[in-house]
């Protein structure tokens, strides 16, 4: 299988890496997480111009037309600056509206989020339970009623995308955030990011494509895709960053990298991350053809959960008292990486996941 990207790939890749690097920087981030932040407008607004936002969306509506693997390719650039940008909820929910939506819901929030100005996000967990493909909240009478939590960007979208049970079974809703019947109770991540609880009582809600378990899988899936490819550019300039510390930093009058078990331990964590980016690029291209990803789905969520931990604890241990220091890079690689390990659920889930569709099979 060839895992070489195509000219339009290579193109979404060095510009979202060229535009985060050289607007983000260690002073930018400390002052975002002094405000209590977890958005910069202004590096939105620069992604927004480049067609970043609206790669995976129609030309009709200002988009570039391109397919699961550009997303993940974004995903994985804001992984290696971890940008603070609700990139992942935005772009699976404008892509849900892309495939699902009517004409009218198309034309009405895509333009505006492809140019930046409309934001998007998606409400998929509830509480103690982790059937997130089975939604326990439900539609009646056009009303959504149930709750939903860890719903990132609350505060800034003006629209989410639902998974609910309606009339003719699990399906996905577009609910204006701004309508009545919604109490929302904010909390933090470990990545310093807010997060909602989202109760609904009532509040209007508007199918998004006919009613299935179709479409929640689908959301469900590119969601998945999405975590492990943030996670995969996290891993990846976690490791990078411990490289280059590490052949710099001496101990003994030498470089610790010239020590066999620095060595060692760095070059499992190679192997590590060599995993999670084989397994996520293979859901993402399938996703891409639109085949049934969802075996290589879980497999890649559990290389990002169980594998991205050990990265995560040798690029520490490798840095010493460095790591943990909030004015160095790393400790922002950690939040994420810790963040990402248990979203949508750990490795334990996965395999719990693969097991019993191993066994469906």
């Amino acid at each position: 299988m060839d895992f070489a990207l195509d000219e339009a790939q290579q193109a979404v890749a060095d510009l979202a890496d060229q535009i985060l690097a050289d607007r983000l920087d260690m002073e930018l981030l400390l002052g975002i997480e002094e405000r209590g932040a977890w958005f910069d407008a202004d590096l939105w607004a620069s992604l927004a111009t480049a067609g970043l936002l609206g790669i995976t969306l129609g030309e009709d509506v200002g988009g570039s037309g391109l397919d699961a693997v550009a997303l993940a390719i974004l995903l994985r650039a804001q992984g290696n600056h971890v940008a603070p940008l609700p990139l992942l909820p935005h772009g699976v929910a404008s892509l849900a509206v892309e495939r699902f939506g009517s004409g009218e819901q198309r034309r009405h929030l895509l333009p505006g989020c492809a140019d930046g100005s409309i934001v998007l996000t998606v409400a998929v967990q509830e509480y103690l339970d982790d059937r997130t493909r089975e939604p326990a909240v439900r539609v009646a009478e056009g009303g959504l009623h149930g709750t939903k939590i860890v719903v990132e960007a609350a505060d800034l979208a003006g629209h989410a995308v639902v998974t609910a049970i309606g009339e003719d079974g699990p399906g996905l809703f577009l609910v204006d955030l701004s309508a009545n019947g919604i109490t929302r109770t904010e909390g933090r991540s470990t990545r310093l990011e807010p997060l909602w609880e989202l109760e609904f009582d009532g509040t209007p809600a508007n199918p998004l494509g006919a009613g299935g378990s179709t479409s929640v899988d689908w959301l469900v899936d590119h969601l998945l895709m999405g975590i492990c490819a943030t996670q995969l550019g996290v891993t990846e300039q976690a490791l990078r960053m411990t490289a280059g510390y590490t052949s710099e930093r001496e101990q003994f009058g030498r470089p610790l990298a010239t020590f066999q078990a620095v060595t060692q331990r760095l070059a499992d964590q190679f192997v590590n991350v060599g995993g999670i980016r084989l397994a996520t690029l293979s859901a993402a291209w399938r996703l891409a053809q639109g085949l049934d990803a969802r075996e290589d789905l879980l497999i890649a969520k559990w290389w990002a959960s169980e594998r991205a931990t050990e990265v995560a604890h040798a690029t520490q241990h490798c840095h010493g008292g460095m790591g943990v220091a909030k004015d160095y890079p790393l400790h922002r690689y950690t939040l994420w990486n810790k963040h990402l390990t248990t979203s949508l659920g750990a490795g334990t889930q996965s395999l719990r996941s693969l097991g019993g569709l191993l066994a469906e099979a």
